[in-house]
């Protein structure tokens, strides 16, 4: 066997196997990490249900949701599902979203660089997707999140649909549809990278009949995103009374903008610096400065149309994006596309490798913590079993968390209800849990500083460094 073929460092599927190993160390270890666990969490405990004896797939359950049956709106529970359909094999872990992630983040990627490379030069797209791999994305797409997933089936979806428009094959269209339908519904807001389409579907190169099809295709994935978001979600949060889950941020633009308004440096950091660090930043700006000096149309097209309706997606969500930064994924590609571009017009190519290594070297310092649990969140690994000692499964508990944060109740395997460390001192809320079937009350001590020394005029079952459990049936 020819194994130079395999390891020929100008072939892109050689840097996107090796980030792929990169990418898996650590990849067993519970998603503890210091960015967003608990949104890890909240997808985890949607396919721990799924397992754990209600699977169907359109009525997604979650453990906050106090006395109730806990179906409620969310995203598409896609890869929930998928975590659900291979623990039916192999034993629920938590673990299966990190690879599932990574498997269809990676096939996004490549055919990211197999689209490019029908219209661009093959260094364009090696470029393009070495940024975009290295960029915010490196830990992202191994983390238990819809957003790179979502990302990741639409850019395979697009690579489909422009095989349609040039040969004409219905194979490739249904491909499109599929993986376009379950990217948008996986995360409605990766949907915006389906916009670019308007390029080729406006070039005359394409059979009319073509685009015809690929509008009504289109308007299928629409059609299936809509329903889900606009229909079926405030059907299930009305029908089931628990409609505090899922929430699609600000209900006016003019609110968002308001918002943007009072934290807009922190926001541009989070638009721009964050998704390819600092030289990768300054990369983006001269390829911007280079476009628009060359006239470069299409490219900047290519850009600036999913741009801007990201741009109206950071006015519905507000200045969540600072603390949630994770939005920017979604808009990643063409941030990574146009700095891919414009670096490959670098006349000397050992200038145009240096700046990639140094944009690649600094992305994965930047990202390195992301490896690993942080020290403040290792203490809910031995969470279950310590209410285990305590408690049945069906138990329903209080615990101190902000509202609607899953954290502590999926590591505790418990159901029940979030309130903050202070709402608890309150007998009318005692009082009325109790009224509803809570037993027991679970204070954090560490998560939330404030808490350190909350104690409440209840039995003890239990203390540590990091827990109370106070029991409410005494």
């Amino acid at each position: 066997m020819d194994w130079k073929k395999y390891l020929d460092y100008k072939d892109i599927r050689f840097w996107l196997a090796l980030l792929f190993i990169i990418r898996l160390y650590a990849i067993t270890l519970p998603p503890l990490e210091r960015q967003h666990p608990w949104r890890q969490a909240d997808g985890l405990m949607i396919a721990r249900n799924f397992y754990e004896g209600h699977p169907n797939i359109f009525y997604p359950r979650v453990d906050i949701a106090g006395e109730k049956t806990g179906i409620t709106g969310s995203e598409f529970p896609i890869l929930n599902y998928l975590i659900y359909l291979v623990s039916l094999v192999f034993g629920y872990q938590y673990w299966y979203g990190r690879i599932i992630v990574l498997i269809v983040s990676t096939f996004g990627s490549w055919f990211f660089y197999k689209s490019i490379k029908k219209f661009f030069s093959e260094t364009v797209a090696f470029n393009s997707t070495i940024l975009l791999t290295t960029s915010y994305w490196l830990s992202y797409s191994r983390k238990i999140f819809p957003d790179c997933f979502s990302a990741g089936l639409i850019l395979i979806a697009l690579y489909f649909v422009l095989e349609y428009l040039e040969n004409g094959k219905f194979r490739h269209l249904i491909f499109y549809f599929i993986l376009a339908a379950l990217g948008g519904l996986a995360k409605i807001s990766c949907t915006l990278l389906l916009s670019s389409l308007i390029i080729p579907f406006v070039c005359r190169n394409y059979p009319v009949e073509r685009k015809m099809w690929t509008s009504l295709f289109s308007a299928g994935v629409l059609a299936c995103i809509v329903g889900w978001y606009f229909f079926w979600i405030p059907y299930l949060n009305d029908t089931f009374g628990y409609g505090d889950h899922f929430t699609t941020g600000c209900p006016l633009l003019s609110m968002g903008w308001d918002e943007i308004k009072s934290e807009w440096p922190r926001i541009l950091q989070k638009l721009y610096i964050v998704p390819m660090e600092y030289v990768g930043f300054l990369l983006f700006i001269g390829s911007i400065i280079y476009i628009l000096w060359r006239r470069q149309w299409v490219v900047l097209m290519l850009f600036l149309i999913p741009y801007l309706c990201f741009l109206l997606v950071i006015l519905k969500t507000g200045k969540s994006i600072i603390s949630d930064q994770y939005y920017i994924l979604c808009v990643i590609p063409v941030m990574a596309f146009v700095a891919g571009y414009g670096l490959a017009q670098v006349p000397n190519r050992k200038i145009m490798l240096f700046v990639l290594t140094a944009v690649v070297v600094e992305n994965i310092i930047g990202q390195r913590k992301d490896f690993r649990r942080h020290r403040s969140n290792t203490q809910f690994e031995n969470l279950e079993s310590i209410v285990d000692r305590f408690s049945k499964r069906n138990d329903l508990f209080a615990i101190n968390s902000d509202p609607h944060c899953p954290t502590v109740m999926y590591w505790a395997h418990r159901k029940g209800w979030t309130f903050r460390g202070q709402e608890l001192t309150s007998q009318a809320i005692i009082d009325d849990t109790k009224a509803k079937g809570c037993k027991y009350i679970l204070i954090t001590k560490l998560l939330y500083e404030e808490n350190r020394d909350l104690k409440l005029d209840l039995p003890q079952l239990y203390e540590d460094e990091y827990f109370r459990i106070y029991e409410l049936n005494k």
